[in-house]
């Protein structure tokens, strides 16, 4: 009887499961549809024609103010805006605030850029009863100027949430922006809406840049062009149209690297300072270097340490800084006459790094431990006889391949393609200048037969400070001396052309999908 009794309860349990299972499948929010998708994208292209501008909003909209009686966004001090101590104690301010208070829709906590990182942006946190994602459109009066709207990425499954918190950015400076908030259902439906308006600040740098259609077929990719102006500590964001939509000051400096991780984007912000910074702009950690001078480059290990390549008593060094400690090491010593270039992080602490003299394409591994190795060198054995080393370990190290030892590798920038790597075979870009002809490559490093290929090559014939990187299907190849960059097809021709009007130190496209913004 007892047997019987347990076999009837464990049947009963299994069958409890089951249906909760099958309730859960049934009831739980299900992908966005693939018309929703599609919806997505073409608004976030940056390319549609509708616009959400009505002259009602002059009057209608609810006027953002920071000070007065009709006060209705927190004022933060961002001074030190680069300090985690700082940024982490205004996190603290808006969680109290947040506690004390119960934001809904119409009444959301709003906050002018508290963390100090984003000109012109506000933070918003608002609580909703059932779950919705959430979109933000800011329009203006100029009909030439396009709408910029984006989904907001909440992290919850299907991107549906009850609370929502995220930093309203791409305001035009200079102008009167309207910000449109809308809270979709599944079938990105709009259930309620809300409408603001806030007169941003100008920027030293032009609004718009200089468009050129090229002859290709193909759009240019959503996303946004990170530049980076030489002179300038700023970094500006345009997007397709080449309307300024972001700006984030730096300290002293800004490098020539912006990087975006996961949830994270790491960008310079002095000669010797790199910083992780969050979706809502707050400043998650910084890495520093004292004693060696400037970071020349620098990548991220995607876990917790910068790589920089630096140059002290005429000596290149690669250091690691850790973001959660802040201490720095020496991860590699490179041999006298060596000079190094440009760096590129696979993750798992190996990096390649591009020589200009010698010339070469050089791969490190097991940086993070204390034994580094050197994996390879792919270049001319007969330049590399000349390294002084230890029985002439350096030589031996080398494999002749005759790109690489043919390559003019001044000026080179160096930049990983993470999507088109695998085992032991990586993908690479960098823009070559030879005899006043440049080219774009992308090419893989095999580490087993030791050699690269040359997958594409784009012989633009522009010469002077250039680089080349890959975004999706598309190819970015950027004059920095001339201040021009413009984005290729996978056929070679040009989608769009832009002129910053100004020499620029960097400048690459990113998404920050996952990040700030939803992709469906």
């Amino acid at each position: 009887m007892k047997r019987a009794r347990k076999t009837i309860l464990i049947t009963f349990i299994i069958m409890v499961a089951l249906t909760a299972g099958l309730i859960f499948l049934m009831t739980r929010a299900k992908p966005v549809s693939d018309d929703l998708a599609e919806q997505i994208a073409q608004d976030q292209s940056g390319q549609t024609e509708k616009r959400a501008y009505l002259t009602e909003m002059e009057q209608n909209a609810k006027q953002l103010q920071m000070s007065g009686d009709n006060k209705n966004v927190l004022n933060f001090d961002s001074k030190n805006a680069y300090n985690t101590a700082e940024s982490k104690a205004a996190r603290e301010r808006l969680d109290r605030v947040i506690k004390r208070i119960t934001p809904t829709f119409e009444e959301p906590v709003i906050a002018a850029n508290p963390f100090g990182t984003n000109l012109n942006s506000f933070y918003f946190y608002f609580t909703t009863d059932s779950s919705y994602m959430t979109r933000y459109t800011i329009t203006v009066a100029d009909r030439s100027i396009q709408d910029h709207i984006r989904y907001v990425n909440n992290g919850q499954e299907n991107n549906l949430s009850k609370i929502h918190e995220f930093t309203v950015s791409g305001l035009v400076p200079g102008m009167t922006n309207f910000i449109i908030i809308d809270i979709l259902d599944q079938g990105g439906n709009v259930r309620k809406s809300q409408v603001y308006r806030y007169d941003a600040q100008s920027v030293p740098v032009n609004t718009r840049l200089s468009v050129q259609k090229g002859n290709s077929k193909d759009s240019v990719r959503n996303g946004l062009y990170f530049v980076l102006p030489a002179g300038d500590k700023g970094i500006y964001a345009y997007d397709n149209s080449g309307v300024l939509r972001n700006a984030t000051l730096t300290e002293t400096g800004h490098g020539s690297r912006i990087y975006q991780s996961g949830e994270c984007i790491l960008y310079q912000v002095s000669d010797t300072k790199a910083v992780k910074v969050s979706a809502t702009g707050q400043v998650l950690g910084t890495a520093e270097i004292s004693g060696y001078g400037r970071m020349r480059d620098f990548a991220y290990d995607g876990y917790d340490n910068i790589y920089s390549l630096v140059r002290k008593n005429k000596r290149d060094y690669l250091l690691a800084t850790s973001f959660q400690t802040g201490k720095t090491r020496v991860a590699y010593t490179f041999p006298k006459n060596v000079q190094t270039v440009s760096i590129a992080m696979q993750g798992g602490g190996t990096a390649y790094i591009i020589c200009e003299k010698p010339n070469a394409v050089m791969k490190l591994e097991a940086l993070t431990s204390k034994a580094p190795r050197l994996a390879l060198i792919l270049g001319r054995k007969d330049d590399w006889k000349k390294i002084p080393s230890k029985k002439n370990s350096w030589k031996k190290r080398v494999t002749e391949d005759k790109d690489p030892a043919n390559w003019n590798m001044k000026n080179a920038v160096l930049n990983l393609v993470q999507d088109r790597s695998n085992g032991t075979v990586d993908m690479m870009t960098v823009y070559l200048s030879n005899r006043g002809k440049g080219t774009g490559i992308i090419f893989t490093v095999d580490g087993k037969s030791k050699n690269t290929v040359v997958n594409h090559s784009f012989p633009t014939g522009q010469s002077g400070r250039c680089g080349c990187e890959v975004y999706e299907d598309h190819f970015l190849i950027s004059n920095f001396d001339r201040g021009v960059f413009a984005e290729y097809d996978d056929r070679g021709k040009v989608t769009k052309e832009f002129n910053a009007g100004t020499a620029v130190t960097a400048v690459t496209k990113l998404s920050l999908n996952g990040m700030c913004f939803y992709n469906g």
